[in-house]
């Protein structure tokens, strides 16, 4: 490894800690703008939360998960064994800081902060993959087919808050009543007479493809992969990083921490105190009939579960739960979802084909972290981003990328400051 270049003096050797979708599509980014790029990951590149996802690139998802009122709805959920959200009860002292924060979080006017502070990266969201996909040749991945959420008469009223406050940014959301919903997706079940509809978003039915295109474009542009795990990170007086795996040590010019729900620690290591914790998400994978299923993602607001038609069956994703990093995977839930969602989408398989379990990387503001680390600006955090990796990846590598060419970013970055907590 050469002495280590000054920021902005040309290209530079930046290694990349995370394979996952946001790490990929940043050291892309990266060696357009003439960098060499290192990714070192435990995993191949996809095959971690990535790989799980329910496949949609949002361009309205800017409102938190966080909801006015959510505090009085959160021990009714905490109790139901069938509820969208869980707690290992073990976990709640670990996780009871992270909650509190959450619950700051949402009041109506930092519902509505939020909401602001988002929207310049959501609405880049679909833009940036497009255009990443475009320059190395990616086709049929991606497409643009909306993205759906469909609810039962009583649960309409409970969808004018976000769809006010998605309208008031300027973002486009169609109401869809029963007639409307019926020719957009004729194969759900009847009992769903309201929906609410982002034409704009994208769908990728194969995630992991979308991480293996990116990847490979990185290879054949000359980019590395270190298949092994980070033990340390130390600055060097001049503000470079020297990354000890159990591969070796190595000094580069810069780094990004991009990995996830795992970057909590390689942070504290360059003076980010963040509040990272995991929302932990499951998903089965169910046979359909095709003449019935469905054309696009599309949650079901009653029992909050999302069924995305992928290219080898639906996936079936539903569910957060809190129980850290190392518990082992709890499918009770999800296999009783299964239920549910045979009833919403007549046609749905008996026995799920595959079960998986993954981690989300979330802070208490649903913001991710995009800034330069406390011990040196040659760090970059790029994490957090909770139930919006997929939908983010690419507009986030475009600003890690600006950050570190020193060019004005088309989104203002100070929201998501890993100091702002």
């Amino acid at each position: 490894m050469t002495e280590a270049a000054r920021p902005g003096t040309g290209p530079q050797d930046i290694a990349v800690i995370g394979a996952g979708i946001v790490g990929l599509a940043t050291a892309l980014t990266l060696q357009q703008d003439g960098h060499r790029v290192t990714l070192i990951d435990r995993l191949e590149p996809g095959a971690g939360t990535s790989f799980g996802n329910a496949g949609v690139i949002s361009v309205s998802g800017i409102t938190p998960v966080a909801y006015p009122g959510i505090w009085r709805d959160a021990p009714k959920m905490l109790l139901d064994p069938d509820s969208v959200l869980r707690m290992r009860w073990a976990y709640l002292p670990r996780a009871l800081p992270w909650l509190l924060r959450f619950l700051a979080a949402s009041t109506p006017a930092r519902v509505e902060e939020i909401s602001r502070d988002m929207t310049p990266l959501v609405t880049r969201a679909f833009d940036a993959h497009d255009k990443l996909m475009r320059r190395h040749g990616i086709e049929g991945v991606v497409k643009r087919v909306g993205w759906l959420k469909v609810y039962p008469a009583e649960k309409a009223a409970g969808t004018k808050g976000d769809v006010a406050l998605i309208r008031k940014y300027g973002l486009k959301v169609d109401e869809l009543d029963a007639d409307e919903l019926r020719q957009l997706e004729p194969g759900i079940n009847r009992r769903y007479t309201h929906g609410v509809f982002s034409p704009d978003s994208g769908f990728a039915s194969t995630p992991l493809k979308l991480s293996q295109a990116y990847a490979a474009a990185i290879r054949q542009g000359g980019g590395k992969f270190v298949q092994g795990t980070v033990q340390g990170i130390a600055i060097g007086a001049d503000g470079a990083p020297t990354i000890a795996t159990d591969q070796g040590s190595t000094r580069y010019d810069r780094a990004v921490i991009a990995a996830g729900a795992f970057s909590k620690p390689f942070a504290q290591m360059v003076g980010a105190r963040v509040p990272l914790d995991t929302e932990r998400g499951y998903h089965l994978y169910l046979k359909a009939d095709q003449a019935r299923a469905v054309g696009r993602p599309t949650y079901f607001g009653d029992h909050g579960f999302v069924l995305a038609p992928m290219e080898d069956g639906i996936r079936l994703t539903s569910g957060v739960e809190f129980a850290g990093l190392d518990a082992p995977p709890d499918y009770r839930r999800i296999r009783r979802m299964a239920a549910f969602a045979r009833d919403a989408l007549p046609g749905l398989g008996d026995r799920p084909e595959r079960e998986w379990m993954g981690f989300r990387p979330s802070l208490p503001d649903s913001k991710p972290v995009i800034g330069p680390a406390p011990a040196s600006d040659r760090v970059t955090l790029a994490f957090g981003h909770g139930h919006l990796g997929l939908t983010l990846s690419a507009i986030t590598a475009s600003c890690v990328a600006d950050l570190i060419a020193g060019r004005a970013s088309g989104v203002p970055l100070a929201p998501f400051a890993p100091t702002r907590f």
